[in-house]
């Protein structure tokens, strides 16, 4: 059996160029014609001179098929760059893989993973992490850390994810990312990033959303607040998670952010001068 290094014609030095290049100029010409169709073929750049060295025209021909429409998340999605650029250097290489294939494996493996992607990315990852270095922040009496720490681990962690995600779909190849698909291992991943998300997003509404009642009955001989006396002992923060699932429930009739603020806003003024808020 020839050595697997042999028969390669892109030099890795090319591929991590590539890798940094999709992670770092994705959204640099982003439309909605294209989507990241540009970014794409921004991408093959480094590797297109040593898959077609001496033909301008299959190079063409490559640049524009890459070029179309394209949209996934950036770090979940690079794997399928890394998939293409196998699948132009084995076409290249002179196995039979028509353009079609090669377009058609890229539409269908941008949803899923742009769901996953997203999921873990906004749903989970960031949340944490503005949890962590917020909490840094408040901690060092309004210090900066925090946020150069958010800073320093997400561009971390996006170009090393990124990264490993490019070289694994370049060396599995389409067979391997499907049976990944197949075997419903990305349905279970994303019920539990979703899960987690949830739980996340509730621990930040007890720690960030505040919300009190002012209200206070007085009688001949006490004083009966609201908020300590039946919010409190009822369900402790139930006024912070009324106010965050009614602004989901706005939100999924398609109110927009706008009109929410200022909703909010004017319900603090009202709430604040019949002191119904404290």
């Amino acid at each position: 059996m020839a050595n697997k290094k042999e028969t390669k014609l892109i030099p890795h030095k090319a591929l991590v160029r590539a890798s940094l290049i999709w992670e770092t100029w994705v959204q640099c010409c982003y439309n909605y014609e294209r989507m990241m169709g540009m970014a794409c073929a921004h991408t093959f750049l480094p590797v297109v001179k040593y898959l077609y060295p001496n033909d301008k025209a299959k190079q063409i021909d490559l640049m524009t098929r890459e070029m179309e429409f394209f949209n996934v998340h950036i770090e979940a999605g690079s794997c399928i760059l890394g998939l293409a650029i196998s699948l132009e250097e084995e076409k290249a290489m002179g196995k039979d893989i028509p353009n079609e294939f090669i377009t058609n494996i890229k539409t269908s493996l941008m949803g899923p993973l742009a769901g996953v992607g997203d999921t873990i990315w906004q749903g989970v990852l960031i949340p944490i992490l503005l949890a962590l270095c917020i909490d840094m922040t408040l901690a060092g009496g309004g210090t900066i850390w925090g946020a150069i720490v958010y800073a320093i681990l997400m561009v971390a962690i996006s170009y090393i994810f990124s990264y490993i995600n490019f070289m694994f779909g370049y060396h599995a190849g389409s067979d391997a990312i499907m049976d990944f698909l197949e075997r419903g291992i990305l349905n279970k991943l994303l019920k539990g990033a979703s899960i987690m998300g949830c739980m996340v997003m509730g621990g930040l509404i007890v720690n960030y959303v505040n919300m009190k009642c002012g209200l206070v009955i007085q009688t001949s001989g006490s004083v009966f607040s609201l908020q300590e006396s039946l919010f409190d002992a009822v369900l402790p923060n139930i006024l912070p998670l009324g106010l965050t699932m009614g602004v989901y429930g706005l939100m999924q009739k398609k109110w927009t952010s706008v009109k929410i603020i200022l909703l909010m806003v004017a319900i603090g003024i009202v709430g604040g001068m019949f002191s119904i808020l404290a």
